[in-house]
């Protein structure tokens, strides 16, 4: 079977996604298919300048904002460019990772396998990044993600969350939705050890966005312990906000394709008792994929996909959206006081990653849905 991979950049690109297109893309070529790149279609000059007026006139009438990505007129003009770009190409199957506007009114006799982490519907007001459209706007664009669910042999998610929605609100056959797992980016140890030291403990916050991860929740939580006398450390890793503590580690960046830096990552991973990150707003983080790896309990926030790969009082555990730092610093004080927990966290944490959270498993499961094709 010959798969046509419908991507922004080629294929090799290791940071597309934060490496996940590439992982992706390395186990169909692990299943035995041929691969080629469908690069994604481009617009013209002038089509961008229409796009961008667009965008304006709908703020200056209405007010709110646009979702410049997903909207009829460029959804249709995307199509008509997809559909003669792809007489260029003789392919089985079209993988179309993440794009919904270019699909909405593709016309194939293709079939098409459709891959996200959530529903574009269930990002409104959600992901700051998706908040503030008008109403207009947001039931444009639920209108053509439907059409693009809808358009595909089957849609495949990286949790339930994401793909019982796609059931529920847009009435996608739930035969045609998977759920698979994504895996973990980076290279994981053959064989972890739980027993660390409990002399001090090591909360590792390995996150970019400091605001959406909810950083000084993390910080805050770990402050109270700090002054009920454990001995609590943090470690901030991708980067810096404004903290003066001399049990603050800040590391603002950490190049994963640096061999060095790398090594260094690796070295957190595997001293650090727990990835803490109480996110406010997460699909699928690949980080809780790579905590697992490292047989590292996570804690988090019981939101968006984030119970597909922490289990609550399994591999780590989850509180509730509107939890604060005292709810937090309350259960890690229990952990704390429960080495043995800590340990058996950690044992299934390595446990859940050999058995779905890794690209191997991933890769054997996509196949399954292209065989049916």
């Amino acid at each position: 079977m010959k798969i046509g991979f419908y991507s922004v950049v080629p294929l090799d690109d290791k940071k597309n996604w934060s490496g996940t297109m590439f992982k992706m893309y390395e186990q169909l070529l692990i299943q035995g298919y041929e691969v080629v790149w469908i690069p994604k279609v481009h617009f013209t000059e002038k089509e961008e300048k229409k796009f961008k007026l667009i965008e304006r006139w709908f703020n200056k009438i209405f007010n709110r904002g646009y979702n410049r990505h997903l909207f009829i007129y460029k959804a249709k003009i995307a199509a008509r460019r997809l559909e003669k770009n792809l007489k260029e190409f003789k392919v089985d199957v079209i993988f179309n990772p993440t794009h919904v506007n270019d699909f909405a009114y593709l016309k194939t006799d293709l079939p098409i396998v459709y891959l996200n982490d959530a529903n574009v519907a269930q990002l409104l007001n959600y992901y700051h990044y998706y908040s503030g459209f008008g109403i207009l706007s947001k039931i444009e664009t639920k209108y053509l993600e439907k059409k693009t669910l809808k358009n595909s042999s089957y849609t495949v998610f990286s949790s339930d969350w994401a793909s019982n929605f796609a059931i529920d609100f847009y009435g996608i056959d739930k035969e045609k939705v998977k759920t698979i797992k994504f895996g973990a980016n980076i290279i994981v140890p053959e064989k972890i050890d739980p027993n660390k030291s409990t002399e001090e403990f090591t909360f590792l916050f390995l996150a970019v966005d400091w605001i959406r991860k909810r950083g000084t929740l993390a910080y805050e939580s770990l402050k109270i312990l700090r002054e009920k006398g454990y001995p609590v450390k943090m470690l901030i890793v991708g980067c810096n906000p404004e903290i003066k503590a001399d049990w603050v580690t800040v590391i603002p960046f950490l190049n994963k394709n640096n061999p060095d830096e790398f090594r260094e990552i690796q070295n957190h991973l595997l001293s650090s008792h727990f990835l803490f990150v109480p996110t406010k707003a997460d699909c699928t983080p690949i980080a809780f994929c790579e905590a697992a790896g490292y047989g590292l309990p996570v804690i988090s926030t019981d939101t968006g996909g984030v119970s597909a790969h922490v289990i609550e009082g399994y591999n780590g555990c989850l509180l509730s959206e509107d939890a604060n730092a005292e709810d937090y610093a309350d259960k890690i004080e229990k952990l704390i006081k429960s080495p043995q927990t800590i340990i058996e966290y950690s044992q299934n944490a390595r446990k859940l990653y050999e058995n779905e959270l890794n690209w191997e498993n991933w890769g054997y499961q996509f196949s399954k849905i292209l065989k049916q094709l």
